[in-house]
């Protein structure tokens, strides 16, 4: 059951805006920093400055969010803060203030984050539902990526945070129309509870946590490997491809696959294959970045660029169903910022690593990557060893969980 239709359609409009402008400035950042003249190694230790503040802050907004029982008013404040961001960095070509605005425009986009948290409860944790929510956020990537592209072969890396701050202006209106319905979601929950289960923990969040371990684990080796590699993807395909188009395409293609790829999944995922597409969604990262080693053209960038699509969905749209359909409204937003706190914290200090790889080898991107494909590897064996999938919390009777069947 959907307790806000309405609320819903809007969230999805909001973070369709919201991470077209997000993925825009994640591609193309380092194209505007070599544009003002910056290093490669300080170029990709800059990058790593996002990441670091997406990592501190989530868990912090999920449990303020839980235990004063409101989203919104931090989806309100990351939404309109990050559309401010955009519009002081398109005012300044200071190194020193871009590095701040990074850091703060990940504070906000922390605290947008909670919009899954939201989403999650307003659909009763359908994994249907969910998926559309994760497939419409890889569409957006695809839109921002593309669109980028041609917007800086019409118009110029300099003005790239104009197109950001444009874009960022109509989730600040949709997000208005969208409503918590905070006092209905709790009422569900512990309806479903009292009918379900012979035990009701929703008052209860000092209990042993329902969520392995391990999914966060998994989530930080596999990050800690490939998001630092993906912001400068498009600079590594400009050594072989010289089309501003042709590389947003390829990393466009990559989200396009995935809107589909997150639809499939959220039909055909259960609680008995549910460690399979964790297993080889991160096995397949392993693969994709030795993929990006040894591509020296278009068919080649675009062939592992179908496998890191594959990657993504399979071992995201896993995790955020696992952790939706095993929490409730008084511990989900802390459990959905452990999980964001993994990726940022893999990707902030994977990024640090990488950078100081440049360092070592003199810029030297490809052997870099090498020392990354361990990593993806872990996040495998952590899962295939430690990960024990189960029933939702206090679930055994509840034969309308999704995950149940």
């Amino acid at each position: 059951m959907i307790l806000s239709k309405k609320s819903i359609i809007f969230i999805l409009f909001s973070i369709f805006f919201i991470n077209t402008a997000a993925i825009i400035t994640y591609t193309y950042v380092h194209k505007y920093l070599l544009y003002l003249g910056t290093e490669n190694p300080l170029m990709q230790l800059i990058i790593t400055i996002f990441p670091l503040t997406a990592f501190i802050f989530p868990p912090l907004y999920g449990f303020f969010s839980d235990k004063i029982q409101n989203r919104y008013i931090f989806i309100i404040f990351g939404t309109i803060g990050m559309a401010f961001a955009y519009l002081v960095l398109l005012w300044t070509q200071n190194l020193i203030l871009i590095v701040i605005l990074l850091f703060v425009f990940g504070f906000f986009m922390a605290s947008s984050n909670l919009f899954i948290t939201l989403y999650a409860e307003l659909v009763q944790d359908d994994k249907t539902l969910i998926s559309y929510y994760n497939a419409i956020i890889v569409a957006a990537w695809f839109v921002g990526t593309l669109s980028g592209g041609i917007f800086i072969d019409l118009y110029g890396i300099k003005n790239i945070f104009l197109f950001t701050f444009i874009i960022s202006l109509p989730s600040i209106i949709t997000v208005f129309f969208a409503k918590e319905n905070r006092s209905m979601i709790l009422e569900m929950y512990e309806n479903k509870e009292n009918k379900n289960y012979d035990e009701v923990v929703l008052n209860n969040t000092d209990i042993e946590s329902p969520i392995s371990q391990s999914v966060f684990f998994g989530l930080f080796f596999r990050n800690f490997s490939i998001k630092p590699i993906m912001p400068i993807l498009a600079f590594i395909m400009g050594f072989h491809l010289d089309n501003n188009i042709e590389i947003g395409f390829l990393i466009g293609i990559n989200f396009l696959l995935q809107f589909f790829q997150m639809l499939l999944i959220g039909k055909i995922i259960t609680i008995k294959n549910i460690k399979s597409f964790m297993i080889i969604g991160y096995s397949l990262s392993a693969v994709s970045v030795f993929g990006y080693i040894i591509s020296t053209n278009f068919w080649s960038y675009l062939f592992f660029q179908f496998l890191v699509s594959f990657s993504y969905s399979m071992h995201w749209a896993a995790t955020i169903t696992y952790i939706a359909q095993n929490t409730t409204p008084k511990n989900k937003g802390q459990y959905m910022g452990y999980a964001n706190t993994s990726v940022f914290s893999g990707s902030f200090l994977g990024g640090l690593l990488f950078s100081f790889l440049l360092f070592a080898y003199n810029s030297d991107y490809y052997i870099a990557m090498y020392f990354m494909i361990i990593f993806p590897v872990i996040s495998t064996l952590i899962i295939f060893l430690k990960f024990r999938p189960k029933e939702r919390i206090n679930s055994k009777k509840d034969t309308n969980s999704p995950l149940s069947h």
